[in-house]
């Protein structure tokens, strides 16, 4: 059994014009989890599935699988399940871990791959592990929905007399792309907690640095301050 990492990205980016290639530090932005996949030392394979030349290009150069995503399952309106379910059918059977890395994502705390699998490996109850980080100003109870009226309200009841202060919070936990590995025996097919189905139920964590998904130009200028604390020089 053996364990894959699937990289994932689509070239037609609304939000940063084609950011998954967009230089930082002088470097595609998805060479950084492809860096990070090749680094880790319980993976067996790697691929990559896009629809981007780009994309594929900086992986054939550093000598990673490249799955054909299908238009269909590159729109904006596409879901991931559904081009993560495509890959696992083109690499096959025999996957212990399935490794998903978002290749928008460019801050990956040292050694996080290994680290999630081996929290996963000491749990054998649980389904999968994640990368994010906690954040308390980022919370269900302190954050609201717009409705169609233009009014503000709660996604879900609030207690009486909760804290207006964040710090009297229980923590949140916010995902990153970072990392999410996926036991695939229980994770496929996907019957999880809603949105991320494909994470199964019990989920472990393993937390990363703040804000490494990109999604905008201050997400790229954070990521490059990130990546220059950790050591990585411009080229």
């Amino acid at each position: 059994m053996k364990n894959v990492v699937l990289l994932t990205g689509r070239a037609g980016s609304k939000s940063v014009k084609h950011k998954n290639v967009y230089p930082i530090l002088g470097r595609p932005l998805c060479f950084y989890p492809m860096y990070n996949a090749l680094e880790a030392s319980k993976i067996d394979e790697i691929y990559v599935s896009t629809d981007c030349e780009r994309i594929k290009k900086v992986a054939g150069n550093m000598g990673i699988g490249i799955i054909d995503r299908p238009d269909g399952l590159a729109e904006d309106t596409s879901e991931l399940i559904d081009a993560i379910t495509h890959a696992l059918s083109e690499i096959g059977q025999d996957i212990k871990y399935l490794i998903t890395m978002h290749c928008n994502c460019a801050v990956h705390r040292p050694g996080i791959i290994d680290e999630c699998i081996a929290r996963i490996d000491a749990d054998p109850d649980a389904d999968s592990c994640v990368t994010g980080f906690i954040d308390k100003s980022i919370h269900p109870f302190r954050t609201k929905k717009i409705g169609v009226s233009g009014y503000l309200s709660s996604w879900l009841d609030v207690p009486d007399h909760t804290s207006t202060n964040r710090q009297n919070l229980e923590p949140c936990f916010v995902l990153d792309g970072a990392v999410r590995v996926l036991r695939v025996e229980r994770c496929f097919p996907p019957t999880g907690q809603p949105p991320f189905t494909y994470l199964g139920n019990k989920i472990l964590y393993v937390e990363n640095m703040a804000g490494g998904d990109v999604h905008s130009t201050a997400d790229i200028a954070k990521s490059e301050f990130l990546l220059a604390e950790m050591g990585w020089k411009s080229l």
